[in-house]
């Protein structure tokens, strides 16, 4: 039963495969290719078509003798495969000539255009001829209506209508002799060449018309401007201005030539380098004039300010004179100054000299503007230095002023030290704190001397005072450690006497701390004997005299 319907299955899917592929043979067949080919031989053709038509003719033929055959044998092996029940077979078959026919109609397809295409050339050419005409009518008219705009291009104008007159009679040759694919290329020919003359008829007045009315009127404005500034005492450093108004005139007469024979790219070409050429002169002319304006609104200020400057110098070297009369100078500031008022005379000379050529018979009126300029800036550096230095001899005298208040405070800070040293009632100092002491007091005495004398030198009295305040900042230390040490040692005695009879050895180190200190006075040794003894027998005594001490200074400094 199974076998049966897969028997039943497979003849009918396999007789329905064939039906559709006789269907789609049938549908490729119909096409009508064999009417196209007759329409074509009946219509005397030539050349390129003929040989088109000939090709076409040949493809169908292949197809009709060659794959139409494949095709049919293929499906009538398919059905006598299916009547013997060899579905295998059947089915290969059946896929061989699904696949046959599937190639087959892309061929007849492609076929089927190229004759439509090639039926319909004379068609689209006709209706191209005219549309050509037409445009080439309208040419031939704007060039008779309007020749003047056109000026000597009209020649070469008139002679690309010719040859375009002369491509239309070849075109009607082939059209009339059948080579419709030969006429269609001519059409492509003139349609090129009619775009290209459309285009010449619509640029070549606008060109003509700038190089007359613009950059001519250039050259001419050039040349009135030129003539203008050297009546006005211009001078163009050597450059030739109508000489090279002269060669972009000689680049116009070139484009108009180019223009002439409808070379536009040429033309176009020559004429963007008239336009930078042009260009140059004005911004040469231009700068000329813009720097004429710089100099006339610059050259008094400049005076002034050389004016002024002169006089900074002058009172600089008066100042620095007068200085020197109570300072010794380290840098040679009175040549500084003498070699500066040497610059700025130089500086004027060099004005005068330009203020000569101004008012001469001709300047180059940038190059006054850059000396100006130069001469400026040369003039500001010097008054920058001549400051610079009025300023630093100028601080001598506060400079001065505060070594002398300096040395008021050294002498106080002194003074203090020995009242200091005297309350406390010391049985005597060290002679390491003596020697501290009188090269302070000596210091101070010398600083005084340098103070006054007639020329003071301020850089060696500034050294003078960094020894001296590291000195005495020394003795300040010295002091506030002798006095501590030396009242501690007292406090830590006066504590340690309540252990001096239960412990021997505190009583021993009692005797050795005051031995020091009232023989020796090593205050600081005395203080670090007591109070290493006293910590012995009594942990926390030491720490409490010493708070009580710091304490007790406290008080007494408020």
């Amino acid at each position: 039963m199974l076998g049966y319907f897969a028997y039943y299955f497979y003849r009918n899917k396999n007789t329905q495969s064939i039906r559709e592929l006789e269907a789609r043979k049938e549908e490729m067949m119909a096409i009508p290719i064999a009417n196209q080919l007759f329409l074509l031989k009946n219509m005397s053709l030539s050349g390129q078509t003929k040989r088109k038509y000939e090709s076409l003719v040949n493809q169908w033929q292949s197809i009709t003798n060659f794959q139409f055959v494949e095709i049919e044998s293929a499906l009538v092996g398919a059905q006598q495969y299916a009547d013997q029940l060899n579905f295998m077979r059947t089915g290969r078959t059946i896929a061989q000539a699904r696949q046959l026919i599937d190639e087959t109609m892309v061929k007849v397809q492609d076929l089927h255009q190229d004759l439509s295409d090639l039926l319909q050339v004379e068609v689209d050419n006709n209706e191209l001829n005219a549309a050509l005409h037409e445009r080439y009518n309208a040419a031939r008219k704007n060039v008779m209506n309007h020749s003047f705009d056109y000026g000597p291009a009209i020649e070469t104008l008139e002679k690309n209508l010719q040859y375009l007159e002369l491509n239309f009679t070849k075109y009607n040759e082939y059209t009339e002799n059948g080579d419709h694919l030969e006429a269609r290329d001519m059409l492509k020919t003139i349609d090129a060449d009619m775009t290209s003359l459309e285009d010449i008829l619509e640029r070549i007045p606008s060109m003509y018309d700038k190089i007359k009315n613009e950059y001519e009127d250039s050259l001419d404005d050039l040349r009135e401007g030129y003539q203008k500034m050297v009546d006005s005492r211009f001078d163009f450093d050597g450059v030739a201005i109508l000489e090279k108004v002269d060669e972009i005139q000689e680049k116009l007469n070139d484009a108009k030539n180019e223009i002439k024979n409808a070379d536009l790219s040429e033309a176009k070409t020559l004429m963007d380098k008239a336009e930078r050429d042009i260009k140059s002169l004005y911004d040469l002319m231009e700068t000329e004039i813009e720097a004429k304006d710089y100099v006339n609104k610059n050259i008094q200020s400049l005076r002034r300010k050389i004016d002024e400057v002169a006089e900074n110098g002058r009172y600089a070297g008066i100042e620095v004179d007068r200085i020197a009369q109570s300072y010794i100078l380290h840098e040679n500031e009175v040549d500084q100054i003498a070699d500066l008022s040497d610059q700025i005379r130089h500086e004027y000379n060099r004005f005068k000299d330009l203020v000569a050529e101004t008012e001469g018979s001709a300047v180059v009126y940038t190059q006054a503007e850059g000396r100006i300029k130069k001469i400026r800036k040369r003039i500001e550096e010097i008054d920058e230095q001549v400051l610079a230095i009025t300023n630093k001899i100028a601080q001598l005298n506060t400079r001065e002023k505060d070594a002398k208040t300096n040395l008021d405070d050294y002498e106080l800070a002194l003074r203090n030290i020995k009242r200091r040293i005297e309350k406390s009632h010391l049985p005597g100092l060290s002679d390491s704190f003596y020697d501290q002491f009188y090269r302070v007091t000596d210091q101070i005495e010398h600083l005084a001397k340098q103070l006054n004398r007639v020329r003071i030198d301020m850089d060696e009295i500034e050294s003078l005072e960094d020894e001296l305040e590291r000195h005495l900042a020394a003795l300040e230390e010295m002091t506030e450690s002798v006095v501590d040490s030396a009242m501690l040692t007292e406090y830590m005695i006066q504590q340690s006497n309540r252990f001096r009879y239960d412990y021997p050895e505190v009583d021993a180190a009692i005797k050795e701390a005051q031995y020091l200190f009232h023989r020796e006075f090593k205050y600081q040794e005395a203080l670090a004997v007591i109070e290493k003894s006293l910590r012995r027998v009594d942990q926390e005594a030491p720490t409490q005299v010493r708070r009580m001490y710091h304490q007790e200074k406290r008080s007494s400094q408020f």
